[in-house]
């Protein structure tokens, strides 16, 4: 379900990304994920996170879900049961790239 906290820290970590033309799991700050969503009032119990720098923004999931097999965490992200919420954050740059964050949660 959707989680208007985790959205709101995904389009925070989004914007950062784009403002600083380059992403990552770590914060400007140097913040992890789960401080991001402490920062936002979220706790959880299990929380995961994918980002992608594309084109459109309906590729991100495309890259997430078609990630080759073996070792493939954004694939594992969408698909894992420990997460009951989500929220996606967007921002695009001066070359109309997008940057697309998705938050997940999950107390369970």
């Amino acid at each position: 379900r959707w989680s208007s906290a985790l959205a709101q820290a995904a389009q925070s970590h989004a914007e950062e990304c784009r403002d600083r033309d380059q992403c990552s799991h770590i914060g400007a700050d140097g913040s992890v994920l789960e401080e991001r969503l402490l920062r936002v009032g979220y706790q959880a119990r299990w929380a995961g996170e994918n980002w992608v720098f594309v084109r459109f923004p309906e590729e991100a999931l495309i890259w997430w879900y078609d990630e080759p097999p073996g070792n493939a965490p954004h694939r594992k992200n969408l698909l894992s049961s420990h997460y009951t919420e989500i929220g996606i954050g967007m921002a695009q740059n001066r070359w109309n790239m997008w940057y697309v964050v998705a938050d997940f949660g999950g107390n369970e």
